[in-house]
């Protein structure tokens, strides 16, 4: 403990020597020159101040100001598909009675090459690395449409788009079947498109 102590002693001592030309030179300063120095010295700190505090918080604030517009209308958009999403799984099964059974092969070909479809027992999990919203909502209500589908469990993590471009998001679902309410049929793939 008296080591450090002595330390801290030793430490005041020099900084106290190294300030005494300074100090001296001050004290010998006629009052006039000594206050242009520290209104300089005022000054100095407060171009600092603007220039590395405040503008910088500014600039950020009129960004994010400008952006404003842009995300409550995506967040509109997004509501309004959530009640959709919630009408949709509302359906009652005996409306979809007429859909043909999902397999890997016909979900591949709508949610495209980037997404990885799996089968796990009764339901489907599709990850996507990188879809825009509106994109993933739609292949996802042909998806549900077409087959007896519905969702499971759904994570999307958005993506930073350029500036621009609509929301992107990663995707990860699990569709599920819905048990008998399905049409069993040798070519799901058949209800396709051009096939």
């Amino acid at each position: 403990m008296t080591s450090m102590r002595a330390i801290v002693d030793q430490s005041k001592n020099k900084i106290a020597l190294a300030l005494d030309p300074p100090r001296a030179r001050w004290n010998s300063l006629e009052p006039r020159p000594r206050g242009l120095v520290l209104i300089g010295a005022i000054l100095l700190v407060v171009g600092f101040v603007i220039a590395f505090i405040w503008l910088p918080a500014a600039r950020t604030r009129d960004a994010l100001t400008a952006r404003l517009p842009q995300l409550e209308m995506q967040l509109a958009t997004m509501r309004s598909q959530a009640v959709q999403l919630s009408t949709i799984a509302k359906i009652p099964a005996s409306t979809i009675a007429t859909r043909r059974v999902a397999d890997v092969a016909a979900l591949q070909s709508i949610f495209g090459a980037d997404a990885q479809v799996s089968a796990t027992g009764d339901d489907f999990r599709i990850v996507i690395p990188a879809i825009g919203y509106t994109s993933w909502w739609d292949k996802t209500s042909d998806a549900m449409s077409r087959h007896a589908l519905h969702i499971r469990a759904a994570t999307l993590t958005r993506i930073e788009p350029p500036k621009t471009s609509a929301p992107v998001v990663a995707v990860d679902m699990r569709l599920g079947v819905d048990a008998g309410t399905a049409v069993s049929t040798a070519s799901a793939t058949s209800t396709l498109p051009g096939k």
